[in-house]
């Protein structure tokens, strides 16, 4: 199967990356589109793939809440979002009927879990857990290469969180106000500080308390999943220099209880696949659908 073409696709909630993709996983185009309303972002997406000779199979790796229960009538749909327009959009359905192609879909940090451990670099863990930090947080555990789920799909962006001293952000999560997500993605350092991530480039102070609220989550995953290793991406996780700031934090976090990471230069690191973990996941379980 040399010659098979896979679709990708990581579905962000600010945009879309559609890429056709080798069964050797080497990307052979891609495209950047807007995350509008899901009729006009859907048929963008699906006129990507029209100019290709066409795909085998379809992988999604999308932004969450989505429902995984293939049980359910809604199974490959949005669930209940803040992101206008979007809640209920079955993106699983239109895209395989839009392809004719058999498709699966999985978060994104699933997806890019199962990326990083399947493809970065050796010695590769058996236990990788994946954290996003941009628009929103969220994490995946992946575990010999299939990723752990529960009933659902696992919310540890939305986890509570000790407030750092001083910090009185009132947080802005609409269903929490001071979770995770609420006091640490992207659009809460916008909101906090008046300045967009991509410009606070040096500003320590900044990136020193989101670290110190990111090592938290490294602490939960930690004692819950006991992971060989946890890597951070998205537009604010994979910033240069952010994992080595988490890693120091957590080493205080954890305060000498189980710290098996002590000295550890590996188990808290931005994504070896730099900004294709995800992309790359969908890809492999568009790849999977094969048989392959």
């Amino acid at each position: 199967m040399t010659s098979t073409l896979l679709g990708a696709v990581e579905a962000g909630g600010t945009k879309f990356r559609c890429a056709v993709v080798s069964s050797d996983m080497t990307i052979v185009d891609s495209r950047y589109v807007p995350t509008t309303d899901p009729d006009t972002t859907l048929a963008t997406v699906v006129e990507f793939f029209g100019r290709f000779e066409p795909v085998a199979a379809l992988g999604i790796a999308s932004f969450g809440p989505v429902d995984l229960d293939s049980d359910s009538a809604g199974y490959g749909s949005i669930a209940n979002t803040p992101k206008p327009g979007w809640s209920g959009a079955s993106i699983l359905d239109r895209m395989s009927e839009a392809l004719g192609v058999p498709a699966g879909i999985q978060t994104d940090v699933e997806a890019a879990a199962v990326a990083e451990q399947a493809l970065g670099p050796e010695p590769r863990p058996r236990r990788l857990a994946y954290v996003t930090v941009g628009t929103g947080i969220g994490a995946a555990v992946a575990v010999d290469g299939t990723p752990w789920r529960g009933r659902h799909h696992s919310e540890l962006g939305h986890v509570p969180i000790r407030r750092v001293a001083g910090d009185d952000y009132p947080g802005r999560c609409p269903f929490h106000r001071d979770c995770l997500e609420g006091m640490a993605c992207g659009p809460a350092i916008a909101e906090r500080w008046g300045v967009d991530p991509s410009e606070a480039g040096g500003r320590d102070d900044i990136w020193q308390l989101e670290a110190a609220y990111l090592a938290q989550l490294v602490r939960v995953l930690a004692y819950s999943f006991a992971p060989d290793r946890i890597v951070f991406g998205g537009g604010v996780g994979s910033r240069s220099g952010l994992a080595e700031m988490i890693r120091v934090e957590n080493r205080s976090d954890l305060g000498g209880y189980a710290d098996y990471t002590a000295g550890s230069d590996t188990f808290v690191t931005a994504p070896a696949l730099g900004d294709d973990s995800g992309l790359l996941g969908a890809a492999l379980l568009a790849r999977s659908l094969l048989g392959a």
